[in-house]
């Protein structure tokens, strides 16, 4: 079988990573300063504070002041709620001896009243006696007709005493019973009436104080509520916390604590180095044969021991990638060549020497790979119509500029090698 050309070599590949820029929102002051350059940030992490320096504005000023008012009014209401409170419980007291010094009274009052009932009851069995004693004189004619009327009479008023006795006590019982439950009947004193109406009068205050309160505290809930979304929105306004979008090192550090810094300027880079890559060139006629997820050998110059790399995807001769947002400045020499992307491996960000060294961004790289390709007869025989043009151009004579710039152009192209199958 006819040998083959499959094994290229490019010495000049760059390792590369994307930076991620932090671009300050507004004209202010560095609080806290990011790390310093090659250290390790995750992602997550506080990259830098800046504060706005900035007033308070004309509405949060005017909502403080409605609520500074409003809570004195409150204040005030709550102040005379308390001295209702106060007057309520004197009043009450005042009630409360009145009525455990009319229940003592009431209670003598009852002892007489039922001595009085038992003299009279008393008074009554003797007369009852004595008017029985003249109706049987009466009956035998022995007591004249005036003494039995006089008797009579005697027995009537004696009941009427009894009847008296009888409804005063009942009449005491009932009034003490009235007076335990907070109320009098006897209208011979106005004390506790008027401690009473009293208390409704307060009562009736207490409720008007109530609403009032409660229409100022549900307001001065509101305010506070509206000042706090308000402070909330200007400490957004006034104060910029970024945290880093990725694990990384730190490629530029924000300026030290107290320096100022303007609307849209960078405060901060970071190297994304989760996404590092290589950038290499191979001549445009191998574009099709380039296929992304194929592995690659990559030895990093100076380094011992090479690893292993992923095609992930091919620019044509005439792209324009965008160079502002990688770290690393590619050497690529041919105009018409094929840039190769290279996937490779996440360095181990917590170790001091990657980071010092930004995970090896900028450094050249040598990629070995196979590329299945015509017989070596024809891959040589069109590398020498290119060099035989360089060399003699259109019309057969040499030219060693020509020669010169493609020497120049091919310096850094894949070198074909030979195997046997």
């Amino acid at each position: 079988m006819a040998p083959h050309a499959t094994n290229y070599i490019s010495t000049s590949a760059v390792v590369n990573a994307p930076l991620v820029p932090i671009s300050s929102p507004f004209e202010g002051i560095v609080e806290t300063p990011s790390p310093g350059p090659a250290r390790f940030i995750r992602a997550g992490e506080l990259a830098f504070e800046l504060r706005k320096m900035s007033k308070e504005s004309a509405g949060l000023r005017s909502l403080k002041s409605e609520l500074s008012s409003l809570s004195g009014e409150i204040e005030g209401l709550e102040m005379q709620r308390e001295r209702l409170e106060q007057l309520k419980q004197e009043l009450l007291e005042r009630r409360d001896q009145q009525i455990a010094a009319r229940s003592a009274w009431y209670e003598t009052r009852l002892l007489e009243a039922r001595a009085e009932l038992d003299r009279a009851e008393g008074a009554l069995h003797r007369v009852i006696a004595s008017s029985d004693r003249a109706e049987r004189l009466a009956a035998r004619d022995r007591l004249s007709e005036s003494d039995l009327i006089e008797a009579q009479g005697e027995l009537a008023e004696a009941k009427a005493v009894v009847a008296g006795r009888e409804a005063t006590l009942k009449r005491l019982e009932v009034e003490r019973d009235f007076l335990a439950e907070g109320d009098v009947i006897d209208t011979s004193t106005n004390d506790i009436d008027a401690i009473a109406y009293r208390l409704d009068e307060i009562a009736v205050r207490d409720a008007e104080l109530a609403t009032q309160l409660m229409g100022r505290s549900t307001r001065r809930e509101a305010l506070l509520h509206e000042i706090s979304g308000m402070q909330i929105e200007q400490t957004k306004n006034e104060e910029f916390r970024p945290t880093s979008a990725t694990d990384g090192i730190v490629w530029e550090s924000s300026p030290r604590a107290g320096a100022n810094v303007t609307t849209g300027e960078q405060v901060l880079k970071i190297l994304d180095c989760t996404r590092r890559f290589l950038e290499f060139e191979l001549p445009e006629r191998h574009f099709e044969k380039i296929v992304p997820g194929t592995e690659v050998s990559v030895r990093l110059k100076g380094a011992e021991k090479p690893f292993t790399g992923k095609i992930f995807a091919a620019y044509g001769g005439g792209s324009r990638p965008n160079r502002n947002m990688q770290a690393a400045q590619p050497r690529i020499t041919t105009p018409n060549g094929l840039r190769v992307i290279v996937t490779i491996p996440k360095p181990d960000l917590e170790d001091e020497n990657v980071a010092r060294a930004f995970c090896d961004v900028g450094r050249s790289a040598e990629v070995r790979m196979n590329i299945p390709s015509g017989s070596v007869a024809s891959e040589w025989m069109e590398r020498a119509r290119e060099v035989a043009r360089a060399v003699f151009g259109r019309d057969g004579q040499e030219t060693d500029t020509a020669l010169d710039e493609d020497l120049a152009a091919n310096e850094d192209d894949m070198t074909p090698r030979s195997r046997t199958n």
